[in-house]
Formats: C-alpha cells, structure tokens, sequence
C-alpha cells in the first residue's frame, strides 16, 4: 500500500511538473527606438556657390513607412569649404514625426572635425557621428573659396544606433 501511495504521488507530481506554466523567455529590450534606417544618404554644396542640398530616407521602428528628408541651404561666405549647418527645423521631412539635424563643428581648416547628424523620431534623438574623412573638399581654385566642391562620400546606408539620453 505504502508503494502505491509513493507511486501515485510521484506520478502526480510529474504531471504537475508537465502542466506547469513555463518560465517565459526573455524579451527584447522594446524601450529603444531604434536602430534608425537611412537610405539614399546625400549632402553636397553647389559647384561655385555656398547652397548644400541634403536628402535622405530613414526608416524605423515607429514609422510605418520610410520618410523623405531634404534641406537647400546657405552655408554663407564662411562656410565655402563645409557643409551647411541644418539646425532643428530647417531641414524639411514629409512626415511631423521626424526632425533631424547636421553639424560639422570647426576646427582649423587643415583639422577638420568629425560631423554629427542627428534624427528624431517620435521625440527619440538618436545620433550618427560622420567622420570626417567622409566630408570630401576638392579645392579647385584657391583664389575663389566658392570654387571648391565639398560632399558627403561616405555610406549612402546606414544605421543610427546611438541614442544618447538626454
């Protein structure tokens, strides 16, 4: 009898162990935005002015599909050898869920600085350091600054995965 009992509850016991919930797998992290997609990546000053042209698509996440950015801008007289600044709400997106901006701090002209390119989606900023051997300058005459051709020519796809806290 003794036997029978122990049977029965080790078999009892074992269907309990079957039946149990199991422990679920860990998630994904589904609190960053990211990564942000960019395509089509292209900024260039105009031959013999000081006007750059961006555009790009990014993709992520959040969007239910790929947004278009674009910016023509003057960089002015001082910014002949570089691309132009895009400050917050100067570039243009085809969707309000997206801003985005570009920099290229200055150093001395023969120390040029890495650039920083950043685009928010749904207020979620995420950054993308552009080195700066991908900023080409062609001097083509030395004694007309506007004379220069300047351009990104790096990746035209990449993916922004810093998001820096803000």
């Amino acid at each position: 009898m003794k036997s029978i009992f122990s049977l029965t509850t080790m078999f009892l016991a074992g269907v309990g162990l079957t039946t149990a919930n199991p422990v679920p797998a860990p998630q994904a992290d589904t609190t960053a935005p990211g990564p942000y997609h960019i395509s089509g990546f292209f900024a260039s000053k105009a031959h013999l002015s000081s006007y750059c042209r961006f555009e790009f698509n990014v993709s992520a996440p959040s969007l239910p599909d790929p947004v278009t950015c674009s910016a023509y801008l003057d960089t002015g007289f001082s910014g002949a050898t570089w691309l132009a600044y895009v400050y917050e709400g100067a570039g243009n997106c085809n969707s309000g869920a997206v801003t985005w901006t570009f920099w290229h701090p200055r150093g001395a002209e023969t120390d040029r600085n890495d650039a920083v390119f950043n685009v928010t989606v749904d207020g979620e900023k995420g950054t993308y350091i552009v080195p700066k051997e991908d900023i080409i300058v062609n001097l083509n005459d030395v004694n007309n600054p506007f004379d220069n051709d300047v351009f990104y020519g790096g990746p035209r796809e990449f993916d922004i995965v810093e998001f820096p806290a803000e």
